[in-house]
């Protein structure tokens, strides 16, 4: 069963992982595209050397140049706050583990017990532009949730909660 790319998944034995990756060249690309918004305020507020700042077109000027400056934070805080984690699935330890990753938060674990697994659901985010996405959420008895991160098909999604199902040895509904 093919895997989604956005959700690699490895089987081994007793061990089930999906990831959810967050590369590094991604990173990359975010902190390179932070910087084309920067130019805005290059050219509307240093190289016109003003010399009225109390004026309409300067003010039109600061607005614009702040809402790029707001834009290249939003890219910088992409690049270092994007989250890649893993679920793992081990039946040898009888285990789950959630690990998520970034930057700026470093590295966080939880465990459960194999058992604790009350559900596994396939999660639609809308959005107010574009197609939705989905991912896998993990429910635990005690109602604490873990996703994967997002994928573009549904389809993939729920052959990929089939798969946990089956390798957890659930009925696999369809």
């Amino acid at each position: 069963m093919a895997s989604s790319p956005e959700l690699p998944v490895v089987e081994s034995g007793d061990t089930l992982e999906i990831e959810s990756p967050m590369p590094v060249g991604k990173r990359l690309v975010f902190l390179l595209l932070a910087l084309v918004p920067l130019y805005a305020p290059y050219d509307l507020l240093f190289r016109v050397r003003w010399t009225d700042f109390l004026n309409v077109p300067f003010l039109f000027a600061a607005l614009i140049s702040l809402g790029a400056v707001a834009l290249s934070g939003f890219l910088v805080w992409a690049a270092v706050a994007g989250i890649q984690s893993q679920m793992r699935f081990d039946r040898d330890w009888g285990r789950f583990t959630h690990t998520a990753w970034a930057p700026v938060m470093g590295t966080r674990t939880a465990t459960c017990p194999l058992d604790a697994i009350a559900a596994l659901e396939v999660e639609k985010h809308d959005w107010s532009e574009g197609s939705p996405t989905y991912s896998l959420k993990v429910v635990t008895m005690n109602q604490r949730t873990f996703q994967t991160g997002s994928s573009w098909s549904r389809e993939e999604v729920e052959a990929l909660r089939q798969r946990v199902s089956a390798f957890l040895g659930w009925p696999v509904k369809s």
